[in-house]
């Protein structure tokens, strides 16, 4: 990926997370008794809230303790149940990016130098073995509006959190979007290091978990080293990122983001255990590539220098 696109990905990134509230104040709000403004927050943060409450409601009358962060919990479970054949497309379509890495680089090799080429051939590749480069990002795209909403119905839940503990946290709803990262030091001062421990395990188990993902669930880029570095460092640098976001909103949301990425990585490797079968188009297209390359590589070098045979002959001439 080039660097204006790594710059694109990441502007809309930042942007997607500024406007994911979509007008539900950081304080929050009381769905169950303020009317939702516009069809967003009608159809899809307003329901979404008020599964959250649902859940949080049946946890607690059957003596559930940490009812609503086992709420969050059962909420992400089954939005990734629901999700599921959206992200099986996607697992789905990165393995066979994963698959098709050492052809792409094997045209890299041969058609580095001419872009155009390299762009013809690589799409030709996809074409047969019957791969869509952006089949790993598609479904993702589609679940787009689900994640926001979700975050959006967290936000606005957020007041309901208040002294709502889950294990080692306190209170979900800490830190408020108000304090951003003031809290860190404010608790350092105070000597209060247990609180400041257990509100940073859930920001620390998310950024490995990121990391977890992108080294082991998505393709290694093709491309010079230097494009490989590129590509590495920015993934890093949106880990670190999100990492930071979390410092400083409820804890709540967090929990909510490891949930999520826990259960990406057990369907992951549920999907390629059980669902994922080697690609007869993919081995096809490798035969063609490999032959293609070796082909390539054995043609004759053109020679500038003349045969014995001309020298004499044009000894004897003269």
């Amino acid at each position: 990926m080039k660097q204006r696109q790594w710059i694109i990905l990441v502007v809309l990134l930042l942007g997607a997370l500024a406007l994911a509230g979509c007008g539900v104040p950081h304080e929050g709000v009381d769905v169950t008794t303020t009317q939702p403004d516009g069809p967003w927050q009608t159809f899809v943060v307003w329901p979404l809230a008020n599964i959250l409450i649902w859940l949080n409601s049946m946890l607690a009358n059957i003596g559930i303790v940490y009812s609503w962060g086992w709420a969050i919990i059962l909420f992400t479970l089954g939005i990734k149940i629901i999700t599921f054949p959206l992200n099986l497309s996607q697992i789905r379509g990165m393995q066979a990016q994963k698959e098709l890495q050492p052809l792409l680089a094997d045209l890299q090799k041969k058609y580095g130098k001419d872009r155009e080429r390299l762009a013809q051939e690589q799409m030709k590749l996809y074409k047969e073995a019957g791969v869509n480069p952006l089949s790993g990002c598609l479904p993702l795209l589609i679940q787009m509006p689900i994640l926001f909403g979700l975050y959006a119905a967290l936000v606005a839940v957020g007041p309901m959190l208040t002294n709502a503990g889950f294990f080692w946290i306190p209170d979900l709803s800490y830190p408020n979007f108000a304090l951003g990262l003031g809290w860190i030091p404010a608790l350092w001062e105070a000597g209060d290091y247990t609180t400041l421990i257990a509100y940073l395990i859930l920001p620390i188990l998310l950024v490995v978990t990121q990391i977890f993902m992108q080294k082991y669930m998505t393709p290694t880029p093709t491309g010079d080293n230097d494009q490989a570095k590129m590509t590495q460092n920015m993934s890093m640098i949106m880990t670190l990122f999100f990492g930071y976001f979390t410092l400083q909103v409820p804890a709540g949301l967090t929990l909510y983001w490891v949930t999520s990425n826990l259960l990406q990585m057990l369907q992951q490797w549920a999907v390629t255990r059980f669902f994922l079968k080697p690609n007869p188009s993919i081995a096809a297209a490798a035969n063609t590539v490999t032959v293609d390359v070796k082909a390539e590589s054995a043609k004759p070098v053109k020679s500038t220098t003349p045969p014995p045979s001309a020298k004499r002959a044009k000894s004897k001439g003269r």
